[in-house]
């Protein structure tokens, strides 16, 4: 691994990055450890895979209606549907079907947490099963990733509750072979068909501005149904090396999973230090480094 990429790890972080072979991932560099870290944000990425599947087997439409205020499932994945963000801790999460959008659909992409819990609120609905043994058996037990677990809080707002969100918006916590396996997920068809794969990774409704949380307002702000995708945003986590079409997504605990489907390479990071200004300065230089030597 080259010095320069050494150089932007601190002691609690691990990192993986390769290229993306003809029927799998090729691992260039994999940190040795193998702690457990959450992935906050990252979770989002498996809910998406989750809702596709449900997608391909005819329980849910993308124009299918769920919640009070009946919005789209595109709209809730794409964060179109106008819901607010809704953050860790909020009330809101735990009836995510009766909150009302804070402005119309497909006016403005607003990240929203509770959008995400919505969806795991439905695939609850629609299978009568927990959230997170739904996603078990569509998703981790199919990838492969066998070290990847929920953690959510059986509280909300600091009020002991009986009820618990279901861990969509930001529930799971793996190594750093489970970020892997979500990587490959992404890319080969694991868990969903390759259709599926590209409506994920396509921009919908592209031309929606929107803030990009941590990176201020970006015009446009593309996002696919179910990960962010890099377009022209300055400025940007993925760095600058990375093509338009790349995608992903980062998480407030410091981890983030990215894709570019153009030069064929991914990394994935985890890390024990929450998101801040250390990850805004040291995220985009980290991956120009690693394309750089991908490519050389």
């Amino acid at each position: 691994m080259a010095s320069s990429i050494v150089g932007h790890l601190g002691p609690d972080e691990v990192l993986a990055y390769g290229v993306i072979g003809a029927g799998g991932l090729e691992v260039v560099y994999r940190s040795p450890r193998s702690d457990v870290y959450p992935w906050a944000s990252v979770s989002k990425l498996v809910a998406a895979l989750a809702v596709h599947v449900a997608l391909e087997d005819g329980s849910l439409q993308r124009t299918s209606r769920v919640g009070d205020f009946e919005l789209s499932v595109e709209d809730l994945l794409s964060h179109s549907s106008g819901l607010a963000t809704g953050g860790v801790g909020e009330p809101r999460l735990l009836a995510p079907q009766s909150v009302e959008p804070s402005r119309p659909p497909r006016e403005r992409r607003i990240y929203s947490n509770i959008g995400y819990e919505l969806l795991g609120r439905s695939l609850e609905g629609l299978s009568g099963i927990r959230y997170r043994d739904y996603v078990m058996e569509a998703v981790l037990q199919p990838a492969g990733m066998t070290g990847a677990s929920f953690v959510v809080p059986s509280s909300v707002g600091g009020a002991v509750t009986s009820q618990e969100v279901t861990g969509a918006a930001f529930g799971i916590r793996g190594k750093l072979d489970d970020l892997i396996g979500l990587a490959a997920a992404l890319c080969f068809e694991v868990a969903v068909s390759m259709e599926s794969l590209l409506s994920i990774r396509t921009a919908f409704l592209p031309e929606l501005s929107g803030v990009l949380p941590g990176f201020g307002h970006q015009s446009p702000n593309p996002w696919g149904l179910g990960a962010e995708v890099r377009g022209h945003k300055s400025p940007h986590w993925m760095g600058t090396m990375v093509s338009a079409e790349s995608f992903g997504h980062f998480g407030q605990s410091g981890s983030f999973l990215w894709i570019d489907p153009i030069q064929r390479c991914f990394a994935v990071f985890a890390g024990s230090k929450p998101f801040g200004a250390w990850a805004k300065e040291r995220w985009p230089s980290l991956n120009d480094a690693i394309v750089r030597e991908l490519r050389s």
